[in-house]
């Protein structure tokens, strides 16, 4: 069962939440006694995926390509169905911003599984991952169970695990090149949301 953390950029500046999303893949596969890996989605993202290079990780992965230097649902499903089906990650990671809620219940869908969305925390029981949301406007917490066939699909609430508890070690950069047609992209940039 491997982890992938995947994080986002914008223009080339991480975002603060994708440190957060790369400490909890760390603290998963050590716990499930894994690998974590974590991949970054643009055009020219292997400068700032090497950044990465010093942390404990399997692989980093740049997945580049000219249609994804914008952002658009289409071209991140597009691309991230490819890695998953080359790849084949067991739990991809991702932090819950509206980015990642734009097109990952799109993502989920595509591959006939849910995200689970908002996870404030998790824990292993007998191997199994059990992730723990609120519900209620933070009133009740839940605990969700992945079930069916991987891969799996949880975005991480801001906060909720601690960049500074990264693992330092040493990883390699691969860049991975999709196959992505200006066809499949439905959608054109809009000026970008400031969160």
């Amino acid at each position: 069962m491997s982890i992938l953390a995947v994080l986002e950029q914008r223009s080339g500046q991480w975002n603060r939440m994708s440190f957060e999303t790369l400490a909890a893949a760390q603290q998963l596969a050590k716990e499930l006694g894994t690998t974590a890996s974590a991949a970054v989605l643009g055009h020219g993202v292997e400068a700032l995926a090497s950044e990465l290079e010093s942390k404990q990780l399997e692989k980093i992965y740049a997945v580049e390509h000219d249609l994804l230097k914008d952002y658009t649902p289409d071209a991140y499903c597009a691309a991230l169905g490819q890695f998953i089906d080359q790849f084949h990650p067991a739990v991809l990671l991702f932090p819950h911003t509206y980015q990642v809620r734009d097109f990952l219940p799109k993502l989920a869908t595509s591959r006939k599984r849910v995200a689970v969305s908002d996870v404030i925390a998790h824990r292993v029981e007998n191997g199994q991952v059990i992730l723990v949301r609120q519900l209620f406007q933070g009133k009740v917490n839940a605990d969700v169970r992945f079930g069916g066939e991987f891969p799996h699909f949880a975005s991480l609430q801001a906060g909720a695990y601690r960049a500074d508890r990264m693992t330092e070690g040493s990883a390699a950069v691969e860049v991975v090149h999709p196959s992505i047609s200006p066809a499949q992209i439905r959608t054109a940039p809009q000026e970008l949301f400031r969160e």
